[in-house]
């Protein structure tokens, strides 16, 4: 389990780096501003989208991908491409202008892609925050061990083809297996979602209100607690240097006090010597 998430997390960052070349590609053979800002604003939310709302379903983050993209769309069928109005310093250019099939072609590879970006991404982060005995929608269902019977063969040379389960088990593993079917089914019926983990009175942090419903994320309340402990380190510090600032004050007076002890038992005006004589 621990090698496929770290597989699928993989494949969630190599998806995203190709959207965000796709993204600017599109650009630079219509450049448009705001279908670009509006993209890349969005794309970081489309590869952790548990992360922002963990509350939200897989159709909501569907429809939001398709928002998205419905600018550019609208501009690539009715407007074509755009010419002779980008912001940026082209040495190189184009030949000629591309067509419209062209970028409606690029425009829905990159809705597909994040579709499926969006779809690996939050599964995985869906089944690792589920109880262990929840099913992964995106692991390929196991083969039956099942053994097929061959017919009777009257020829003796001939040999029945008959399938072993060692066949099925030498087959490569599949890290991500996306059916149609049943993700139509979760598009339909979104699951409940899972309730959120609960830490401990030792990890527990409170960096917002009590009234907010704004939930952090794992790597903001990570550094939150390494903050915590450097405070806590350095309150303890602080606690330590005072006790032994106390100590050293307290041993001070002490010795000042034996001090002027000796000095009520000594003659005003009298030698050591003499005083001791006398004694």
């Amino acid at each position: 389990m621990p090698m496929r998430h770290a597989q699928r997390k993989h494949i969630i960052h190599s998806l995203n780096s190709l959207l965000y070349q796709l993204h600017t590609i599109s650009f630079l053979l219509s450049p448009r501003l705001w279908p670009l800002l509006c993209r890349i604003a969005t794309q970081f939310q489309f590869s952790r989208p548990r992360d922002i709302d963990p509350q939200r379903s897989l159709r909501f983050w569907f429809i939001l991908v398709v928002l998205v993209n419905l600018q550019s769309f609208y501009n690539h069928v009715l407007r074509g491409p755009a010419a002779e109005r980008s912001i940026v310093l082209d040495f190189v250019g184009l030949a000629h202008k591309p067509s419209k099939a062209f970028l409606l072609c690029l425009d829905s590879s990159i809705v597909f892609l994040e579709f499926i970006l969006i779809t690996i991404a939050y599964e995985t982060s869906f089944v690792l925050a589920s109880p262990p005995d929840t099913s992964d929608p995106l692991q390929p269902d196991p083969i039956p061990p099942t053994t097929v019977s061959p017919l009777p063969i009257d020829d003796p040379d001939i040999k029945p083809l008959v399938p072993t389960v060692t066949s099925y088990e030498n087959q490569p593993e599949y890290i991500v297996d996306i059916r149609l079917r049943p993700l139509l089914q979760r598009l339909r019926h979104p699951p409940t979602p899972p309730p959120p983990q609960q830490t401990s009175l030792n990890e527990e942090l409170l960096p917002l209100p009590n009234t907010t419903s704004f939930q952090l994320s794992q790597s903001i309340n990570m550094l939150v607690r390494a903050q915590a402990r450097m405070r806590e380190r350095a309150a303890r510090t602080a606690e330590a240097q005072r006790a032994n600032r106390s100590a050293g004050e307290s041993q001070r007076t002490r010795e000042r006090r034996l001090g002027e002890v000796r000095e009520e038992r000594r003659v005003p005006g009298a030698l050591d010597g003499e005083g001791e004589d006398d004694a």
